[in-house]
């Protein structure tokens, strides 16, 4: 479940609606949440987006842990 979580922790903006993020931009899945939660609270239209499933490697190294990302930093 953890890795699953990891794998699916980022999102591609489809659709920006009425926040600052772009069509296309790849944000990690609670930025994606807070911001819509936040467009949703003003009265504005929240983007929309699609999970975006990564290898458990890339998850790895794309994550904020530089720890995580040094036990798979890629050495080929």
């Amino acid at each position: 479940e953890v890795i699953v979580r990891q794998m699916l922790r980022k999102v591609t903006v489809v659709d920006h609606g009425d926040t600052n993020l772009l069509p296309g931009e790849l944000v990690d899945f609670r930025r994606y949440q807070d911001i819509n939660r936040q467009a949703v609270a003003e009265g504005k239209r929240p983007a929309s987006g699609r999970p975006e499933l990564m290898g458990i490697t890339k998850a790895s190294l794309a994550t904020e842990s530089w720890l995580s990302a040094a036990s798979f930093q890629e050495t080929t």
